[in-house]
């Protein structure tokens, strides 16, 4: 059994700590903010009298190492998964046009759905059904190099297409825009979408707070584990002799006594980390971050049936809806994050007025912005370059994160299966 130090307590340090025990260690868990959870943290809002997200969180059938780790914590229960995919979409013009898979059997149910989405016409649709049947023979090397919209192009999805799905789907999932976004890493998701099964093409919602699903479920798990934790505590130094990390010193604590240190914090993070030796790869310094911001709208009246909806051709792209609330979901929001809160609400009423006819002004009555400035790195065919390069030469150092080597997207199933990664490597 092993004594090992985790820096960071979002997703992918409790996932670190959690596959850990599993494995039988003792872990103790280090935390620089007031709280666990990272972007999967909830909060009680004296506007809203109610726990509040600090984001909300979209999951896909298609996440197995979240679904996994949620089984493991007895969280499961805690989200809405569905029977086959639905979504419903809405234009500028208050119309709406489903993506519905419920008739027949998988995967003829998925090309019903898309041959029954009314956004596209019948060649795009024949174009959009083309392209996901040939997608498993696009190898790495055609797509290492391409963004998204540049694939796309060259597989004939017409502009609607792009607009009316792809947009939408690619800045969901990879939290940045098809302008710069990996076609590789889009190619690697879409072949788990759909060609792994009815489930992994179905989307899941969370039924309770994040803190509840994430935090309260893995800590109920590690009571029974050697397991300690602290927060408002920051690694500032790290000493290293002979390949081998030594010595660890908190703003509170000094360590020597461990024998694996893993960083489940962001490249950025791992910089301001003072070091006798280059923890991290220079090419780090180039990468550029991506913003996503949540803004909740608490109502008189709720305009909304759905309990979510996409936004085609618009500066929002999710709502959902919590009954006296609704979160709207901007990802990929560089260009909005440094507007006051205000202007940003405004942005999303007006859309919001744009999209829904049964919406007025005066139903919102309170408000509320989270910026999550530096949520991902964007997923360029760059950085995935880079990132596949990811590796601690410290013989008892470990990265984790879902900015390293995953092969996912920079989401929680990245985060969770960094965790996992770690573990298995410290074990082996």
């Amino acid at each position: 059994m092993a004594k090992c130090i985790i820096i960071g307590g979002g997703i992918t340090g409790l996932s670190t700590a959690v596959y850990l025990s599993k494995f039988g260690h003792e872990i103790e868990l280090i935390e620089s903010s007031p709280k666990l959870g990272g972007r999967t943290y909830s909060f009680f809002s004296n506007s809203f009298q109610t726990e509040i997200d600090n984001g909300q969180h979209l999951l896909m059938g298609a996440y197995k190492y979240t679904l996994d780790f949620l089984k493991l914590t007895n969280a499961i229960d805690k989200l809405e998964l569905q029977e086959n995919l639905k979504v419903v979409y809405i234009n500028k013009f208050g119309g709406k046009l489903k993506i519905d898979a419920s008739k027949y059997f998988y995967p003829f149910n998925l090309i019903n759905a898309i041959y029954n989405f009314n956004a596209l016409n019948f060649n795009e649709k024949l174009n959009f059904i083309k392209f996901i049947i040939f997608l498993p023979f696009q190898n790495k090397s055609s797509l290492e190099n391409l963004s998204v919209i540049e694939w796309l192009k060259k597989k004939n999805q017409s502009i609607n297409s792009i607009k009316s799905f792809w947009e939408i789907l690619t800045v969901s999932v990879l939290n940045t825009n098809i302008d710069e976004a990996s076609a590789y890493l889009l190619k690697k998701m879409l072949i788990k979408i759909f060609f792994a099964g009815n489930k992994s093409s179905t989307i899941i919602i969370p039924k309770e707070n994040l803190n509840k699903i994430f935090v309260d479920s893995t800590l109920e798990f590690m009571k029974q584990k050697k397991f300690t934790y602290s927060v408002s505590e920051k690694l500032e130094n790290i000493k290293i002799d002979k390949n081998v990390v030594k010595e660890i010193r908190t703003n509170k604590r000094t360590f020597t006594q461990f024998d694996y240190l893993i960083l489940a914090i962001t490249p950025y993070q791992i910089r301001k980390i003072i070091c006798n030796e280059n923890l991290i790869d220079n090419n780090f310094d180039k990468y550029e971050t991506s913003a996503i911001i949540s803004v909740n709208l608490k109502l008189k009246e709720n305009f909304m049936t759905e309990k979510f909806v996409a936004l085609i051709d618009s500066k929002i792209h999710w709502i959902f809806n919590h009954g006296e609330f609704i979160t709207i979901v901007i990802s990929d929001a560089n260009r909005y994050v440094e507007f006051p809160q205000d202007i940003i609400v405004e942005i999303c009423i007006s859309e919001l007025q744009k999209y829904f006819k049964e919406f007025k002004k005066e139903f919102v009555f309170e408000s509320s912005v989270i910026k999550e400035k530096r949520a991902t790195i964007k997923s360029t065919p760059n950085f995935e370059k880079i990132r596949s390069k990811v590796n601690s030469k410290i013989s008892n150092l470990q990265f984790a994160g879902d900015w390293t080597n995953t092969g996912f997207p920079q989401t929680i199933e990245s985060a969770i299966y960094s965790g996992l990664k770690a573990a298995k490597k410290i074990c082996s």
